[in-house]
């Protein structure tokens, strides 16, 4: 029998998606279904749902040794904004939370991590419905749901790139999966890790970057970068049947990045390809707009452009080129 490690956590999604249950009665208010970044449903005249869910298991996500608890607490509710803000402009609403807490963590732990996503919420403007918290054997598991309200005209799907459209990302990529290093290796006291660390612990997601994205119309994709560039690139290529080719001298690489890579023996690129955990958005936009973009989204950056389908993923350096192949981290591997 075919186990979860071989078929991979994509190659397995492939599969289930086109099979999930959606009734015929409500076919019309189905939007977007499964395989964006949210899913959105229309609920009255103009207006569409826009939710989404993810978690995070320790072991897996995270350490408890790593995170301050009102950090851990943040990040759980923004890695979710970031999806909203991966459909374009949506007004977040509400969300639901499911903690599964170990019973002998203390009770002023469990309070600071919720501070945290409560000063989130504040920031951000949506409010807690409700969810359930209940016991765990061994180690925390948290599920936050999140909802939206778009109109349709401002939404913006990973399936509309076109050949010649611009590739663009919203700041510099690579910090995240460079500050999860510094963790590991204990190097937090380090000087000049401090940007790194803020990127993995502390996300901020691009909501009034969608924003400007999905009410001026000035992408014609978009998704959040959570899996890396390079897996977002290719997630961004199947759903609209195109390829794609990143410049590597337009990546934006920090200096911080670029000392830490530097010490570690990698080229900074390598982060910014593969890392994980940006949550930047990734998007594209057609020619003439991209004038507009760098103008309303100053820290944006134009890093490559599209190609016709059929022409492959590519990194490339005057001269050379690279294919892109990895989808990032695999749950299932071993």
């Amino acid at each position: 029998m075919t186990s979860m490690k071989v078929v991979g956590e994509f190659g397995w999604l492939k599969t289930l998606l086109p099979k999930l249950y959606w009734p015929a009665s409500r076919k019309s208010q189905l939007w977007i279904g499964p395989g964006d970044d949210a899913g959105v449903v229309g609920i009255k005249t103009g207006k569409l749902l826009v939710a989404t869910t993810d978690a995070m298991v320790e072991g897996v996500h995270f350490e408890r040794k790593w995170f301050p608890w009102k950090d851990l607490g943040h990040k759980v509710l923004a890695i979710n904004l970031s999806d909203l803000a991966a459909m374009g402009a949506v007004r977040p609403l509400a969300a639901l939370v499911t903690a599964s807490i170990p019973g002998d963590t203390p009770v002023d732990n469990v309070n600071k991590f919720y501070q945290g996503m409560n000063n989130c919420a504040q920031r951000w403007k949506i409010g807690f419905l409700g969810g359930d918290t209940v016991g765990s054997k061994k180690g925390w598991v948290v599920s936050v749901t999140v909802f939206g309200e778009a109109k349709k005209q401002e939404l913006i799907t990973r399936s509309g790139a076109k050949a010649g459209d611009y590739l663009l990302t919203t700041g510099p990529l690579g910090l995240a999966s460079a500050g999860l290093e510094v963790l590991q290796s204990n190097s937090s006291k380090r000087a000049g890790v401090k940007t790194l660390l803020d990127a993995f612990l502390r996300v901020q997601p691009r909501l009034k970057e969608g924003d400007v994205l999905g009410r001026g119309k000035l992408a014609t994709s978009l998704m959040d970068c959570s899996d890396g560039l390079e897996a977002s690139v290719r997630h961004l290529s199947e759903a609209s049947s195109v390829g794609v080719e990143i410049d590597l001298t337009r990546l934006p690489i920090t200096k911080e990045l670029s000392q830490w890579a530097h010490s570690h023996g990698r080229h900074p690129w390598d982060y910014a390809l593969k890392g994980g955990e940006d949550y930047e958005l990734i998007f594209t936009a057609k020619p003439g707009r991209a004038k507009s973009v760098l103008r309303q989204i100053p820290h944006a950056f134009v890093i490559g452009k599209i190609l016709p389908k059929g022409k492959g993923c590519w990194a490339v350096l005057p001269g050379r080129r690279f294919p892109l192949k990895s989808y990032g981290f695999s749950h299932f591997a071993a």
